[in-house]
C-alpha cells in the first residue's frame, strides 16, 4: 500500500432498470436471497448479544468510513475487489443494488449487460454523487462530469465517453502532479509510474483501511492498459483506446457509462479523502 499525500483541513419510469429482460434472471436470484427474518429466541444469544453490544458503536463508524452506496448493504468487499480490478468502479457509484446484481452476473458479458440495462439508475447516482462534492477547486470537473450525464441520459454517448475520459485524465494528472513519486523522474508523468504508485490491496489479508484507501484506484490498470497497433483494440473502457482509436470497438454505451462512473467516483474519493491534488487546467 502506498500512501497519497493529503491536503485536508478541517429517469422516467418507462427507463426502470428493472425493465431490462438480460439482467431479470440476476434481480430474480438476488432478491430470492433475501430471506425474511425470522425471529427464534434462544438464551444463549440474548447473552451473546449483550458482549457484543459494546462493538456497536466502532462498527457504525466503520460502516460511516466507507463510500455511501456501501453503507449498510452487507457487501461482499472480496467480490467487489475482483470486479474493481476488472475495470468496473464500485466507489460511490453504482447503487448498492446494482453492485449486487454486478456480483451476481456469471461472466464479464453479463456484467456489461448489467451495466447497460441499469444506465437510468447509475446515472441517477452520478448526478447524486456528484451534487456531493464539496471541494470547490473541482467545480469545473463536476460542471464537466454533470455534463456528460446530461449527453448519456440523452443517447449522446460518443460524447460522454470522450468527456469523462479526459475529466478523469485530468484528475489523474492532478493527483500525480501533487505527488512527486507518481512522475517520471519528479517531472514527467508516466502512467506506468502512477500505476507503480497509487494505493494497491496487495493481499488477500488487506485490512478495510487500506481497501477503503485502494477501492477507488482498483479500476485504473484495466483503463490505463497500454495498447499499440496491430495488437486489437481494448473492448473495455480504456483511456488509451478513447484518445487514440475512436471507433465503434471502444466508443459503446456501456463504456460511456463507465468511463462516467469512474471519473465520478475518482472526484467523489478525492473530495472525500482529502488527497492533495494540483490541477494544471
Amino acid at each position: 500500500m502506498r500512501a497519497l499525500r493529503r491536503d485536508r483541513h478541517g429517469a422516467r419510469a418507462t427507463d426502470d432498470p428493472r425493465n431490462g429482460t438480460a439482467t431479470k434472471s440476476i434481480q430474480e436470484a438476488v432478491a430470492a436471497a433475501v430471506v425474511p427474518p425470522v425471529k427464534i429466541h434462544i438464551p444463549a444469544l440474548d447473552r451473546l448479544a449483550e458482549v457484543i453490544a459494546p462493538l456497536q458503536p466502532a462498527l457504525e463508524r466503520l460502516d460511516a468510513m466507507m463510500p455511501a452506496n456501501w453503507r449498510g448493504a452487507r457487501l461482499d468487499y472480496s467480490d467487489m475487489i475482483v470486479l474493481m480490478k476488472e475495470g468496473i468502479p464500485l466507489v460511490w457509484v453504482p447503487p448498492a443494488d446494482v453492485i449486487r446484481q454486478l456480483l451476481a452476473a456469471d461472466d464479464a458479458a453479463a456484467r456489461a449487460q448489467v451495466v447497460d440495462d441499469c444506465r437510468p439508475a447509475i446515472l441517477s447516482s452520478c448526478k447524486v454523487t456528484l451534487a456531493a462534492v464539496t471541494d470547490t477547486q473541482f467545480s469545473e470537473q463536476t460542471a464537466l462530469l454533470e455534463e456528460c450525464v446530461h449527453m448519456a441520459e440523452h443517447g449522446m454517448f460518443n460524447g460522454a465517453q470522450a468527456l469523462a475520459a479526459n475529466v478523469w485524465d485530468t484528475l489523474v494528472r492532478g493527483l500525480a502532479y501533487a505527488n512527486p513519486g507518481w512522475l517520471q523522474n519528479g517531472q514527467r508523468l508516466s502512467y506506468t509510474k502512477v500505476l507503480e504508485n497509487i494505493p494497491a490491496v496487495e493481499d488477500d489479508n488487506a485490512t478495510i483501511r487500506q481497501l477503503r484507501e485502494a477501492a477507488a484506484f482498483l479500476p485504473f490498470p484495466r483503463a490505463l492498459e497500454p495498447f499499440w497497433a496491430p495488437a486489437p483494440v481494448p473492448e473495455t473502457f480504456n483511456r488509451h483506446a478513447t484518445a487514440h482509436a475512436a471507433a465503434a470497438t471502444q466508443y459503446t454505451p456501456v463504456n460511456a457509462v463507465t468511463g462516467i462512473m469512474l471519473a465520478v467516483s475518482v472526484l467523489r474519493d478525492i473530495d472525500d479523502m482529502g488527497y492533495r491534488v494540483q490541477l494544471h487546467a
